[in-house]
This record gives structure tokens, sequence and C-alpha cells, in this order.
């Protein structure tokens, strides 16, 4: 018996050497980071080590004594093959950490382990009971640490697992050699804060890893801060004594009776819809025997970076957002005009009109549907009556417009009573309702939707930053009472993700929802936690497209979301995609499309974990982070442009108020010296 014994590394060693060396990425500052994992994940969760110990007892194999049976170091062996084959599909090795692959995705792994290997049906068969046994391991030891866990990533636990890391010392052996418990300092990798009794031996870690004195300290005593105000802000969460004021705007749509005019995509004639087939082919550069402006086209952009459109602003597999959003106006406006009662204001028909574009030349018609949006806007002339004034304005320009060109085909549309007798008095109408509408265009200059309402609150603190910092943290503290592969826990940890990068990185909701990420580099989402990560987007992303701020995007993401984003990409986000698979790098409900309601999502999370917040989305952090930036540097308008991916015309004309009162501000600190 004794002669057959093998050491647990002698078993290591001698059988598995070719799969290790095939594995090991040779890192000069880091003895034991493999291809496939990262840093943070060396000192998290549970690691493949301890597991294979457990399989060690399970077969009665220890250092001290020799095997029960001869045959335990075989089928240990066996047991131990297996589990590298499928590490290898997987991605990973057994120096990393378990994740889902022995969790919520195991029969996904296992079937992809079982196709690919090239291995006889019955070694094929073995080897699925033996990776079965495995998990069963595995699910025993989960299940007796199942219990909620109330540690986090922290500062102090990223910088310690790096520092140790460089060091090339498991985290135990170090622990031991200084005198420190082994057992304290995996506490403090695995996010525990420290009292006072802990701050020497935190010192005696800092010189054994060549760290400046306070190094660890520092960050453990802002950690502490951080948990303190955390604390807080959960317990005045929970008990609602926080308020929050609602934005008017939400308000006054609270208030606000549905009006159910609206006509619906199936109550569009054919008569119509061979109109608007015209008109998209016109605008999206189709060869109609009719002139158009230069800018006079509509963008089209792949389908897969835009949320659902309807088919009529669809070529292919092309959409148009621009036509979806006049497409939703001109519903309203036919809505408007045959169906609003007389005695509100409507026409009052004798025999139903006809669905037709020529409606939007007539000034009377125009009008009425403009009146009425400003009534429903407490009297406002704003955006949305601006962008469809410019719609239908193109559309009539002397010379140019589609409408205006056309007096042959549009004029005759129109009930007999309100048509002009003749083409010349077609485009003289079109003119008149040209010029009318320039001067609505002129005066909407009204604010129905101010975008610093939101986030009010949070624009009155000297940091207005700091509590979606915070709310990033309450997340993850969230996320860190799951259990543990769930898929609650890894939403979460996607949330938490997604604030940060909007953050890093504030993007529009198009954009952001639109990344992309894939294991072979060619996403929108590139590098690595060791190199960096960047964002590439190409004009077709960006709402500006192909004009002057249009140039592609390829910006740094934030240091401080190395780990994080590596995190996610490695654990998180195979547990949102459910065994399926996906280009996005934000994995929402229907994993292989884009993610829909990632602004709900914003809103949800920002209303709940920010302290008195109404809830705000992509587009109103964007704002936080411009009007942030130039209350601290004043006179920046290039820097936002840049943070932005704006034109500085944009940003100036957004953000003038704030020039203004950087003005006033020095005006009044020049009047200060003469008092």
């Amino acid at each position: 018996m004794k002669g057959h014994y093998l050491s647990f590394n002698e078993l290591r060693e001698e059988r598995y050497s070719h799969v290790t060396g095939h594995n090991v990425a040779q890192v000069t500052l880091c003895s034991f980071v493999f291809a496939g994992s990262s840093l943070l994940e060396h000192a998290m969760a549970y690691p493949y080590s301890e597991l294979i110990q457990q399989l060690q007892q399970h077969f009665g194999i220890s250092p001290a004594e020799p095997p029960d049976t001869p045959s335990a170091i075989q089928q240990y062996r066996n047991h131990l093959s297996a589990l590298n084959g499928f590490l290898a599909v997987c991605g990973k090795t057994v120096e990393g950490n378990v994740g889902a692959e022995l969790g919520s995705h195991f029969d996904t792994r296992l079937r992809e382990y079982v196709e690919t290997a090239q291995l006889a049906p019955r070694t094929k068969r073995d080897r699925i009971t033996q990776l079965k046994a495995i998990q069963r391991i595995y699910q025993k030891r989960t299940a007796r640490t199942s219990a909620p866990r109330t540690t986090r990533s922290t500062s102090l636990s990223i910088a310690l697992r790096e520092a140790i890391a460089l060091t090339g010392h498991a985290p135990k052996t170090l622990a031991r050699e200084i005198g420190i418990s082994p057992a304290t300092v995996r506490r403090w990798l695995n996010g525990a804060g420290i009292n006072r009794r802990g701050v020497p031996s935190l010192h005696r870690l800092e010189k054994a890893l060549g760290l400046a004195r306070d190094t660890l300290v520092s960050l453990a005593e802002r950690e502490a801060e951080l948990a303190d105000g955390i604390g807080a802000d959960l317990q005045a969460l929970s008990k609602g004594h926080l308020p929050v004021v609602v934005p008017s705007f939400r308000r006054r749509l609270a208030d606000r009776e549905p009006h159910g005019l609206t006509l619906a995509e199936s109550d569009l004639n054919d008569d119509f819809l061979r109109e608007w087939h015209d008109l998209f082919q016109y605008k999206t550069g189709g060869t109609l025997n009719i002139q158009r402006t230069m800018k006079g086209t509509w963008r089209l952009i792949p389908a897969n970076t835009a949320t659902r459109t309807t088919h009529l602003a669809r070529r292919r597999n092309m959409v148009c957002p621009s036509a979806e959003m006049f497409m939703d106006r001109l519903r309203t406006f036919f809505g408007v005009l045959f169906r609003l009662p007389a005695r509100e204001g409507g026409f009052h028909w004798s025999e139903p009109p006809s669905q037709t574009l020529a409606w939007l030349a007539h000034p009377d018609a125009l009008t009425l549907y403009l009146d009425w949006l400003t009534d429903r806007s407490d009297g406002i002339r704003h955006s949305g009556q601006r962008v469809f004034s410019q719609f239908v304005a193109s559309l009539l320009r002397p010379e140019t417009g589609y409408l205006w060109q056309q007096a042959a085909r549009f004029r005759e549309q129109l009930p007999r009573e309100m048509r002009p007798a003749d083409d010349d008095a077609w485009r003289a109408m079109c003119e008149r309702s040209h010029t009318y509408l320039r001067q609505f265009i002129r005066g909407a200059k009204g604010v129905s939707r101010a975008p610093d309402e939101p986030i009010a609150n949070l624009l009155a603190l000297p940091n207005p930053l700091k509590p979606v910092l915070n709310a990033i943290e309450l997340i993850d503290a969230t996320a860190a009472a799951c259990p543990p592969g769930s898929i609650s826990e890894a939403r979460h940890k996607r949330n938490a993700l997604l604030l940060a990068m909007l953050l890093s990185n504030p993007l529009r909701r198009r954009s952001i929802a639109s990344l992309t990420w894939e294991p072979n580099g060619h996403g929108s989402l590139r590098g690595s936690a060791a190199s960096g990560w960047r964002i590439v987007l190409a004009p077709h992303q960006l709402k500006n497209g192909d004009s002057n701020r249009g140039r592609n995007y390829d910006v740094k993401v934030a240091d401080w979301l190395n780990s994080r984003l590596s995190e996610y990409l490695e654990e998180y986000r195979d547990t949102l995609l459910n065994g399926g698979r996906s280009r996005y790098l934000f994995i929402g409900d229907e994993t292989e499309k884009l993610w829909e309601g990632l602004g709900t999502t914003v809103r949800n999370i920002t209303r709940r974990y920010i302290p008195g917040s109404p809830g705000f989305g992509p587009h109103a952090l964007r704002h936080l982070v411009a009007t942030d930036w130039l209350r601290r540097f004043p006179g920046d308008f290039l820097t936002v442009a840049e943070l932005l991916n704006d034109r500085l015309e944009t940003v100036l004309a957004s953000y003038a108020h704030l020039k203004r009162d950087d003005s006033f501000s020095r005006y009044e600190a020049h009047i200060a010296t003469m008092i």
C-alpha cells in the first residue's frame, strides 16, 4: 500500500503538468494569474483548490495517510482529469474560483463539454458521472455556507487582493508568515471592515507587502465612514423619512386625463400607407424625381442598435428613429384632426376626411393641432411642438419641400371646401403654413420637462455625484445579501455596473444599451482588467451620426471600474444569460435582444437607492455630470462637450445659464473688493 501512495502535489505534477502548462499565462509580477481569470477572482468566493481538497477527502486521500483502497488514487485522478477538461471548455482552470459553471449554468456547460470533447461514448458517460459527482460535492459545501452574505468588495479588499497577488504567495501563507490570523485576512479580503484592535495587524501587513505606512489603514477608515453613511441612508430609505419632491412634469402627466385620440397603426388605411412609403423612400435617400436639400434626409441605423421600431420605419435590417418619431406625431395629429369634438375646438366633419399627408400643408389643421398641444402642456411651447414643426416645415419649404413640389398629387386629397383652387394656390398655402411654422418654432423656447428637476436634490449638494457613488455601494450591499450564483445577485451587480459606467462614460441611453462585448475583442467594449477597458462606438451608435461630432467614439473606461467590469463579464453576465447567447454587454429580460428597459431600470434604482430622489434616467445623469463639472470648473465647456460627446455649440446653448451665473459671480467678487 505504501508503495502506491502519492501526495496531492505529486499527483498534480505527475499527471497534469501538461494541462497546467497550456493554461498558465506567464506573468512576471504574479506567478498565479491564469488565462481567463482576474486578480479579483483569486481572493473571492470558493477556489477550486478547496474543492479539490474536498474531492481528495471524498476518496479518502490525505497527505498524512495512504488511501483506504488502491483504486482511490486512480478514481481521484479520473475525476480531476474530467474537471480539467470541463474547465478548459469554460475558459477557466483549477487555479481559479468556482463560478456559475458548477451552479446555474452547469447543465449548459456540461452539454458544451460533452459535445466538443473528442472522447469515446463510454468515456463521455463516465465524464458526465464524474462531473456530476464533483458538482454534488460543491453543492454540499454551498449548502452549509448559503446564508445571506453581508460582505462586499471594497477599496480595502481590492487593494489588498492586488497587493497580495504581486507577492506570489497565497493569502493564508502570507498571514502565517507575519503572525496574523489567516481567518482575519480572509475576512478583510471578502470586504469586512476592521476595528481598532486590527490596526496593528494591518500595519504589519503593509510592511510585509512593501506598502507605505497607513496605506491600508486609511482605506479601511474611509470604508468605515462610507459604511456609516450607507447604514444611515438604508435606514432612512426603509423608514421613508427622506421627502421626495416629484418633478412638476410628472405631476402634470399624472393629473392629465388620457385623450385617447391617437390613431393606432392598424387604423391607417392603404392610401395613406402608400403616401408614407414614398415619403420614407424620399427622406432616406430614395431617387424620386423631386428636389431635396443636402440636409433633408433621415438617417438609417442598424436595427440591432435600436429599441423596438415600427415596421413603418424599417428597411430590411435598418431602422430610422426619425421616421418612427414623425410617425408617432402623425398618428396623434390625425387623431386630433379627425376625432377632437367640435365643442372642444375640433372641426365639424359632415363625412369622414381622408387620411393624407396633404393635411400637413393646411394652416388651419396645423393651428388646431399645435394649439391643442400647447393647451395640454399648460400653455408651454416646448421642444415636442418644435420638433414636429421642424419636421413639417421641411416638407413645405419653397422649391425643395416634398409637399410644395407635388401640388398635383396632394391638392386633390383635401375636402372640396378646404382645397386650394389650383397648383399655384397650393404652393401659396404651403408657403403660408411654412411661415406660420417658422414663427412658431422661434417662439417654442419653453421647457416642459426641465432636465434638472429630477436631480434638483443632488444639485443642491456640495458634491452632487457622491449620492450616485453611494448608491452603487448600496446596490453592491443588496447583491451581497442575495443567494450566491442567483439571478437576483447578478441583476444587482449588473445595475451597479450600469450606474458606474454612466458616471465614467455618460453616454445616451441607446448608445449604452447597444454596447457589445465578445471574447475575441471585436465588440464595442474592448480590453481587459490588466490593460484597461475602452468603449469604441461607430457613428451609427451615436445620436449625432455623421455630423461634426459624429466621429468614432474611442474612449477609455475609468480605471476604478476595471475589477467591477471584469467581475461582471466573468461571472454575472453568464448568470443573466442563463445558457443563452448575446453580443450585448448589458443583459436584460430578453437576453438575445437589446435591453429595452435600461432607462426604466436606471430610474428605478436611482429612486430606490438615492435618498430623496424621485428617480432619473441616463439623460438626467448626463446633465448631472455636466453641471457638476461646470460648477467646479466654470467656463470649461470643451471638456463637457468631450464628456457628453456633443458639439461645443450644443453644450454652450444648453448650459448658458451656468455661464451667466459664473459671470455674475465674478462681477460680485469684483464689487466685494471695493466695499
